[in-house]
């Protein structure tokens, strides 16, 4: 990419497709190595890879790797929301928020805003300081000031080598479209219909993992490129299980292929999907809750 930038920037752009590719994998890889699963040695190996792959890609291991574990440890539960995800509230607590509140949350959840604005934010500054943990402890700080020091060095490394527009125009579009790809796939394989939340007391760990995470029905080669995330389901039902096996896990049990399928398109729909219905079990999107609230005539 930098030797094509004197040549055009269009051929540029068009490797950052795959350079995108690689970058979305490397997240990947290291999303697995905060599960301790993509190598054998649970400890040191993960640990190493991990931060390394952190500074590659703007991710603290054990920052980000603490608020998704907590994320995983909550999914579906409606007691223990906004740890590691996209806060979710009720048709109840929408229309008892405040008016301006309500504006925020509306775009808060508009895809293209979350995707487009949101996204590249949480990877390039909200990382660089433990926003989400008003008592970090000392391993998160240690995480985000050492991954903080690993991009000064590599960052500062190319600017120097490059200079800092070529490093801008390199980096900015392999940064937009990763850190874009990275929270989609997060986001919208707990997108559907009929979702699974629960109170507290009635939450089950196995239901909100297999009823609460999707099946994201791509393409093989979209798999391959997205690090098997698509198997959502079956990571969320046990971490463990490092990506490159997730495929042959799912396929060996047909109890494991009876959770919620959907497909690319269907994706797209199912992120309009904003509140959560507790009397009619399911989430709904802003539309919806716009014309049932809407004064009878």
């Amino acid at each position: 990419m930098f030797a094509l930038l004197p040549v055009s920037y269009g051929y540029v752009l068009a490797i950052s497709l795959l350079a995108t590719v690689a970058h979305v994998r490397l997240f990947m890889i290291g999303h697995d190595c905060a599960h301790q699963s993509y190598l054998p040695r649970k400890g040191w190996q993960n640990k190493a890879l991990g931060n390394f792959i952190g500074v590659l890609t703007n991710t603290p291991l054990d920052y980000w790797g603490s608020q998704h574990l907590m994320h995983h440890q909550t999914v579906g539960n409606l007691d223990r929301r906004g740890y590691g995800d996209v806060v979710t509230l009720t048709t109840k607590e929408f229309r008892a928020t405040a008016f301006w509140s309500r504006v925020w949350y509306r775009i808060g959840r508009n895809p293209h805003i979350l995707m487009f604005i949101f996204a590249p934010i949480h990877f390039l500054i909200m990382q660089r300081f433990p926003f989400e943990q008003k008592r970090a402890p000392r391993k998160v700080w240690l995480s985000i000031m050492g991954t903080n020091l690993g991009m000064v060095i590599y960052y500062g490394a190319l600017i120097s080598f490059f200079g800092l527009e070529p490093v801008l125009l390199v980096f900015a579009p392999i940064l937009l479209m990763s850190s874009t790809i990275a929270v989609w796939l997060f986001y919208v394989q707990h997108q559907f219909d009929e979702a699974y939340w629960e109170r507290e007391e009635a939450w089950d760990y196995k239901d909100a993992t297999l009823k609460g995470s999707s099946f994201y029905n791509l393409p093989r080669w979209l798999h391959w490129a997205t690090g098997n995330i698509g198997y959502h389901h079956l990571h969320h039902l046990n971490p463990k299980i490092p990506n490159y096996k997730l495929a042959a896990c799912h396929y060996s049990d047909p109890m494991l292929q009876e959770g919620k399928s959907i497909t690319f398109w269907e994706s797209f729909r199912l992120a309009n999907l904003a509140l959560w219905d507790e009397s009619a079990r399911r989430l709904i999107s802003f539309a919806e809750f716009d014309r049932t609230s809407e004064p009878t005539p």
